[in-house]
Parts: structure tokens; C-alpha cells; sequence
């Protein structure tokens, strides 16, 4: 597989889910192994996405350095994964990256509709070599090397809701490819008898029904209702896809989850990258 980019620059303009805020967004194509780069127009300044940028994990993925953070980067990032976009250069003139509808899928349809350009230069991806885990208190991840049978990016995931909604288990394989129509549509979610401390916690001043599920009394209230039945555990994928991105390249293996979140999947990352013999870098296929 080689690098791509975007073939022209797209706009957005929304607002931030946790922040409230208006804010720009340009998307613009960027040379060859140049990774992913968020630039804050309004600062003058820039900042990779990288693990390493991280600053905080609470409720959304946050990069931060130099006096300057740019929040909520993981749905994007999860739209640059799966659609294979390499590199690529994010212009914001606040400190949020806009929610859109609670998913990937306008930044996932608008990058189609301008179209993917291939840089002609192979694409490096990780290859999961030996079995990585983090534990907390709550839940887990962990990333294995693929089977003999398996391909790209396979994850398994089960969520407990603690009695607030049905628990389910979700099972991607390969998800190369399937990333449009499998998982970009799942919104962000929320409960209903969190809201009010999530805004004690200065959260979600821009969230609302446009841009997420609220999910009371076991159903959504959302008069739309689902877009897959099981849309809350496709989120979930969809989070773990663009927070893994924070890697720097598309990674090769399993990855496996219990009640999974930013923070897990951060600190997998830096289990994974504490050891070189953990993982093995390779032309992607």
C-alpha cells in the first residue's frame, strides 16, 4: 500500500462538543511522510499527532504542547485511519475540532467526495509481534499479533453499561476497507443521569440530540432512534481506531478490549512502544 493524501482542501466550520465553540476547520493535503499535523491558526502554532502530544484523556482524546492544545481529535483521526490517509495537514482556529453529528461520517464523506491522492511512496504500518496489555481498575486492552488467517486490523470488543443499557461484544475483522459503511456512521453516546455532572465537570457545553445519543431508561431518546443496533459498540471501535492512529501508522494485529476508552487505548500505546521487541515496522500491504 503507498501513502495518500487528500487531492484538494476541504472545509468545515461547527462547534466543540465539550468546549462549545465555534470553530474552522481546513483539511489540507500534505507531502509525503509528513504524518498527520494539527495547526492552530489562531496561535501560530502546530502539534503532531502523536501519542507522546497527549495531554488528557477525560471523556475525549487531547493533544497538547508549547502553551497549545488542540481536544476531541479522535473522531477525525479515525476517519484519516480508516480511509487510509497518511498525511495531512488540520488547520483550526480554536481549540476543538467540531463534533459534526456525534461521528466520522461528514469528515469520511467529504474526503471521499474530493478524492484520495496515492503519493506513490510505500506506507510503513506496525506489526504487532508479541502481546501487549494495559489493566485498570475498570477494563482493558491489549494488542496481539495476527493469526496466521487474519489480516490488518481486527478488534473484539465487549462493554459492560452497568445496567444503563444492554452489554454487548462487537467483532471487526480486517477492517480494511469496511470503514464507511461498517463503522463511520456511529455517533459519540452519553446517559441521561450523567448529564448534569458531565456539565459540573465544564463538559459537553456544545453537545445536544444533533450530535449525540442519550441514551435513558435502557433506550435512546434520540427520535431517530439507532443507525445500527448496535451503534454504541461501533463507536467504541470507531474511538479505538483513531486513538490507535496516534501511533503514526496504520497498525497490524488484534486489538482486544473490555469497557475500552481514551485512556485505555492511550496507555496501551505506551506499553506497546516501551519495548521495540513488541512490534515490528513493515511495508503495508
Amino acid at each position: 500500500m503507498d501513502q495518500n493524501t487528500l487531492s484538494d482542501t476541504i472545509h468545515f466550520d461547527g462547534i466543540g462538543l465539550h468546549t462549545g465553540l465555534k470553530v474552522n476547520l481546513e483539511l489540507r493535503p500534505a507531502k509525503e511522510n509528513s504524518g498527520i499535523t494539527f495547526y492552530r491558526k489562531d496561535l501560530n502554532k502546530k502539534i503532531k499527532a502523536n501519542w507522546k502530544n497527549v495531554m488528557s484523556t477525560k471523556f475525549s482524546t487531547n493533544l497538547g504542547t508549547n502553551n497549545c492544545s488542540v481536544k476531541t481529535v479522535e473522531h477525525l483521526l479515525s476517519a484519516f485511519a480508516g480511509l487510509h490517509i497518511s498525511n495531512c495537514d488540520v488547520i483550526v482556529d480554536n481549540e476543538e475540532i467540531p463534533i459534526m453529528d456525534g461521528s466520522s461520517k461528514l469528515f469520511v464523506d467529504e474526503i471521499l467526495k474530493v478524492g484520495i491522492k496515492n503519493q506513490n511512496i510505500k506506507q510503513k504500518a506496525i506489526e504487532i509481534k508479541k502481546k501487549v496489555r494495559f489493566d485498570c481498575d475498570y477494563g482493558f486492552g491489549e494488542l496481539l499479533p495476527n493469526t496466521q488467517n487474519e489480516e490488518g486490523l481486527n478488534i473484539f470488543l465487549q462493554s459492560s453499561f452497568d445496567g444503563k443499557y444492554e452489554d454487548q461484544t462487537i467483532n471487526i475483522e480486517n477492517l480494511n476497507g469496511g470503514y464507511p459503511s461498517k463503522i463511520s456512521h456511529a455517533r459519540t453516546f452519553g446517559f441521561f443521569n450523567e448529564i448534569e455532572y458531565l456539565k459540573s465537570q465544564n463538559l459537553i457545553k456544545g453537545g445536544s440530540l444533533d450530535n449525540a445519543i442519550v441514551i435513558k431508561d435502557l433506550k435512546p431518546i434520540n427520535p431517530e432512534g439507532l443507525r445500527y443496533k448496535n451503534e454504541l459498540m461501533r463507536h467504541k471501535v470507531l474511538d479505538v481506531v483513531g486513538d490507535l492512529y496516534l501511533s503514526g501508522l496504520p497498525i497490524i494485529g488484534k486489538y482486544n478490549g473490555f469497557k475500552t476508552g481514551h485512556y485505555i487505548t492511550y496507555n496501551l500505546l505506551k506499553e506497546l512502544f516501551k519495548n521495540e521487541n513488541n512490534y515490528k515496522i513493515i511495508n503495508s500491504n
